[in-house]
């Protein structure tokens, strides 16, 4: 039987790291972005998993749509750097801006195989041909083909932010093991407030409350004469860049976002079982790097790791020093960093994680 595991954290936490690692090993299948991409950046939560049973029918239409939000970024060229799929054109692909990339195409396959569209076509058959079960079984026997199409032991899902959905994770996938990146909450502050997928996520919800209903799905407009003009011009149907780039995402309303996401997030992990939960903080990747490589490569193939040292110096060669730290910050921007942090810094701290 396949292992499971997925990594949580709430994003912007050093995750993508952790699925680049995971990609080096021949015995891992690593599955990076599946549900940020599925939902939409975390929009339709709902939709992916019901309560009733579903099938492969189903699920192959959630996977494989290209969904509005993520897709309108694209079109307007501000997609998120996560974005693997080569949709700029050119003909040697089947998507690009214009048709939209579906869910499953623009991280997931492209960082499992470099001909993305022949796994897609790959998969159609198999998925559609998946009987009834519960959208969590539905999401196994999907990664569990990916796995056994590598020869893998284990998969490991890695989504950004994830830690909002770890409840349903752990309700549909009981025997799944669950590592949890932590990083410095003020740097993640920070560089949620310069990440596009962040931004588009807080503009769809400001969308949402002044609108009263979603715009991506509704195209009621009732309210429209109450929104600023600058609001305005982020309606799936007037988009503009410019104002997508001028949007304000202020730090110390990431750090608060941040707080509430680990406060949340612990009270859910706290249910898991010592041998079901790793925590790791992103800093000691930097600075013990074969020290917290080992710990992790060892929670995932616990029977046998395989060459260890081997696969750290390899792994150890991907780790990068951040372009940006909050302490670099001037010293009242620090100041409210440090505030908006702080709820969340007392939860790890109660679980013995200091900074």
């Amino acid at each position: 039987m396949i292992d499971q595991v997925f990594v949580v954290g709430t994003g912007r936490c050093g995750s993508t790291l952790i699925s680049n690692i995971l990609r080096l090993h021949p015995r891992i299948a690593s599955i990076s972005e599946f549900f940020s991409f599925i939902t939409d950046l975390g929009c339709q939560v709902s939709t992916a998993f019901p309560s009733h049973e579903v099938d492969g029918v189903w699920l192959w239409r959630l996977i494989s749509t290209a969904w509005p939000r993520q897709n309108l970024m694209i079109r307007h060229d501000v997609a998120m750097d996560e974005v693997l799929y080569p949709f700029q054109g050119g003909g040697a692909h089947r998507f690009d801006r214009n048709s939209g990339v579906p869910a499953i195409s623009q991280v997931t396959l492209p960082h499992l195989s470099g001909e993305p569209d022949a796994l897609l076509d790959e998969l159609e058959p198999l998925v559609c041909a998946l009987p009834n079960g519960t959208p969590g079984t539905l999401f196994a026997q999907l990664f569990e083909l990916l796995a056994v199409r590598q020869g893998s032991d284990v998969w490991v899902e890695r989504s950004g932010g994830s830690l909002r959905i770890a409840h349903r994770l752990i309700e549909h996938f009981p025997r799944a093991r669950f590592v949890h990146i932590v990083r410095d909450g003020r740097d993640v502050a920070l560089s949620m407030s310069k990440h596009h997928g962040f931004k588009m996520v807080l503009i769809c919800f400001q969308l949402l409350e002044t609108l009263g209903v979603d715009p991506f799905v509704s195209m009621e407009r009732r309210w429209e004469e109450d929104m600023s003009d600058d609001l305005a011009s982020l309606l799936p149907e007037t988009f503009s860049r410019e104002a997508f780039l001028d949007f304000s995402t202020p730090p110390p309303l990431c750090g608060h976002y941040w707080s509430g996401e680990i406060l949340e997030g612990l009270s859910t992990l706290d249910s898991l079982p010592k041998d079901r939960l790793l925590t790791l903080r992103y800093e000691d990747f930097l600075t013990d790097p074969a020290q917290t490589i080992s710990r992790l490569i060892r929670y995932i193939l616990p029977a046998d790791p395989g060459d260890e040292a081997a696969f750290v110096r390899r792994a150890s060669s991907l780790l990068r020093a951040p372009s940006t730290r909050w302490i670099h910050s001037e010293e009242k921007a620090r100041l409210q960093l440090e505030d908006a942090c702080q709820p969340g810094f007392s939860s790890l701290s109660a679980r013995g994680l200091q900074w």
